[in-house]
């Protein structure tokens, strides 16, 4: 059974779009008639996919299914298979509850998979929508271990602490950057527009204009007849930016320098430790093996530094070393978190004591956040009162002077 995406007339006249599933276009067609439809077009999910060419180009233009709507689904289909509903009937009711067309488009096709005998695993590897490798592992491992339903309560869990740990990040930074770019285009202004119309009311006086005020007009005739080049330059920087960080040695560099910063390097540690703790965490709990749980771990790792480290773990622990051997040697994982994972070793919980780490280090990453923006907010209004006083002093200066001469 495949899905397809229909638009059809209504009795009324009136264009109505959905999706339904059947086992041909032709079935499709006349199931729509029998609801009073008159098809218009007609097109399956599948055919809609195939049009890109070759395996690693369908999976760049993938379309990306966002953390809180995967967590929203997550924790539905939890709750309908935990009340005893069949996976086939949960994928198609949650599918038709969705609110975005392409989590519509996305859950019905899993639905349409699931209902070709395929398992709930293997319709997210064949689906064209692109979702986490650890989110498909535990997937497989609840498949496989006989208990879907406890780990999509898991795995829900998990989904939903990173979505609220990435939008506190964001939340976090919104305050500074909206200050530099409020800041930016203050100075702008006044460079463009207020300087030279106040300070050109000396041109006339025949008066020597102190250098601070020359030096400001100077800067800011420069603006006005460059400011289309530097708006140029402004995006070329940003664009080799861009270029430079998908070049792995470049992205390596600039990763490592975010690393060894005084006030980022504990906020952006912190944030990878709790996104690993988490992954790892969950997926042992899932009944994934551990070589394989840090496999998959390395992928979510956003600073490369760190992912290399990860990759090298999966080689030491595949040799016969413990994980705390591994993490240690790896050179970055907090002490608190060593001695977690060393004691679940011992005891046999590691699971558990990697997931009360992620607990730790989410909270530590929100206090971090905040000492940051508490550094960036003084240094910021010093940097915009610096340049403001500059201003008003270059503006001032030939007033002083003009009061002097006059007195």
């Amino acid at each position: 059974m495949a899905a397809f995406e229909y638009k059809a007339m209504t009795p009324t006249g009136q264009m109505k779009k959905g999706l339904m599933e059947g086992d041909s276009e032709r079935q499709v067609r006349q199931m729509l008639r029998e609801q009073n439809l008159t098809p218009v077009e007609l097109k399956s999910i599948e055919q809609k996919k195939s049009t890109s060419k070759g395996a690693s180009v369908q999976s760049f233009f993938a379309p990306k299914i966002q953390t809180s709507d995967l967590a929203l689904a997550t924790r539905q289909l939890f709750t309908l298979l935990d009340a005893g509903t069949p996976l086939t009937q949960a994928l198609q009711s949650i599918s038709q509850q969705a609110e975005s067309k392409l989590m519509q488009r996305f859950l019905a096709n899993l639905h349409s998979r699931v209902s070709e005998g395929y398992s709930l695993a293997q319709a997210l590897e064949k689906s064209n929508y692109r979702v986490g490798q650890d989110f498909v592992a535990t997937i497989r491992a609840g498949e496989e271990s006989g208990h879907l339903d406890k780990v999509l309560s898991r795995l829900a869990d998990a989904i939903e602490q990173r979505d609220q740990l990435n939008k506190k990040m964001k939340t976090a930074l919104i305050y500074p950057i909206l200050m530099v770019v409020v800041a930016v285009i203050i100075v702008f202004f006044l460079m463009m527009f207020v300087v030279p119309k106040v300070v050109g009311v000396f041109d006339n006086m025949n008066q020597t204009l102190p250098p601070l005020t020359q030096g400001l007009l100077s800067v800011s005739e420069f603006i006005q007849a460059q400011w289309g080049w530097l708006l140029a330059l402004l995006v070329l920087i940003w664009l080799g930016f861009k270029i430079l960080m998908k070049q792995p040695k470049w992205r390596y560099k600039v990763h490592q320098l975010l690393m060894r910063l005084p006030a980022v390097k504990r906020f952006v540690i912190y944030s990878a430790t709790a996104r690993w703790s988490r992954t790892v965490g969950m997926l042992l709990s899932s009944g994934v093996t551990a070589t394989d749980a840090l496999k998959i771990s390395a992928e979510v790792m956003n600073l490369d530094p760190m992912k290399q480290a990860v990759e090298k773990m999966v080689v030491q622990v595949k040799e016969g070393k413990k994980i705390s051997v591994a993490m240690q040697q790896a050179g970055f994982f907090p002490l608190l978190l060593l001695n977690l994972v060393q004691t679940g070793e011992g005891g046999g919980e590691l699971d558990n004591m990697l997931l009360k780490g992620a607990v730790h280090y989410e909270q530590a990453v929100e206090n971090a956040a905040s000492t940051l923006v508490s550094v960036l907010e003084p240094m910021l209004i010093i940097i915009m009162g610096g340049v403001v006083l500059t201003i008003v002093l270059a503006i001032m200066m030939p007033i002083f002077e003009m009061n002097q001469m006059v007195g």
